[in-house]
């Protein structure tokens, strides 16, 4: 027994002396890899809020500094080209025209916001689109208004003067016109108390009353381009469908008095195309008067 603990207590202390005297385990590769990786990354952070910090006090001096506002977008490059679209007559000469000379302006030099606006205020135009196409392109798009009537005023400044009349019942005085287009126009005849002029004296009130009258010219024009063209001039008193007197009148070369009534203008103008190809009706010069606005009745004087 003495023998086998003796044995073993020799055992005992020669693997004591083999076990390594140092506390540190080994390091591996991957771990010296970890490491580093670990104490790169906090370094470039510590690099990162250091630039940071600097740029921000760099940018404070620079803002306060007396030298004037800080520009980041660089010098401007003139505006070389103006890119100019509409649906109607107007030109990229009139454009030019209303809008001046360039002169060196580049694209940040405009106001687009005011440019809008002011172009919003030429009657002709009804809608505009203003972008800047970088480096030197200024892009403008037009959607104008169409005129369906002339309307003759006569002042004491300015003598008689032709106002075109849009759909919405804009008046304005028009560019860009052929002389022929105009003339093909019927003309408006109208209660001169419903013309009301602007305050500031740049042109006139809209004429509510057209948009009633509107869709009447626009069916004709499309549907019976015949009878469109011998039309001469329009005029309306009580346009107002829920009025039980309202009333629409044309006069024409064929028929002197048309009367229609607002609203449902497709099957008069149908009752109207059908009269007029009677060939009793056609025999005739001219028609007295033809009444369209008693709904399925009609009456002509002839």
């Amino acid at each position: 027994m003495k023998k086998k603990a003796k044995n073993k207590s020799s055992a005992s202390a020669g693997w004591k002396k083999l076990a390594p005297k140092s506390s540190r385990r080994p390091v591996t590769s991957a771990a010296l890899r970890k490491r580093l990786s670990s104490s790169g990354k906090f370094f470039l952070l510590i690099i990162a809020l250091g630039a940071l910090g600097y740029g921000g006090w760099w940018l404070e001096k620079s803002t306060r500094s007396g030298s004037g506002t800080l520009d980041l977008t660089g010098p401007g490059v003139p505006i070389s080209e103006v890119s100019f679209q509409t649906d109607g007559v107007l030109s990229e000469k009139w454009f030019h025209n209303w809008f001046g000379p360039l002169r060196g302006r580049s694209l940040m030099d405009l106001d687009i916001a005011r440019l809008h606006r002011e172009l919003l205020k030429e009657d002709q135009v009804a809608s505009a689109t203003i972008s800047r196409e970088f480096p030197e392109t200024l892009s403008i798009e037009i959607r104008e208004r169409q005129p369906i009537l002339v309307l003759h005023l006569i002042s004491d400044n300015e003598g008689m003067r032709k106002w075109l009349v849009s759909s919405d019942g804009t008046l304005y005085l028009g560019t860009g016109y052929p002389a022929k287009t105009v003339s093909l126009l019927p003309w408006l005849d109208v209660d001169r108390t419903l013309i009301k002029g602007r305050e500031d004296g740049s042109g006139f009130e809209r004429l509510e009353g057209v948009s009633s009258v509107a869709p009447l010219l626009d069916l004709v024009r499309r549907e019976y381009p015949g009878i469109y063209r011998d039309w001469k001039v329009v005029s309306y008193e009580r346009p107002d469908e829920d009025d039980p007197g309202a009333h629409v009148r044309v006069r024409s070369g064929k028929v002197r008095n048309l009367r229609f009534s607002p609203g449902n203008y497709a099957a008069q103008l149908k009752r109207l195309n059908y009269l007029l190809l009677e060939p009793d009706i056609r025999r005739r010069p001219s028609i007295h008067s033809i009444d369209l606005s008693h709904g399925r009745s009609v009456f002509a004087k002839l």
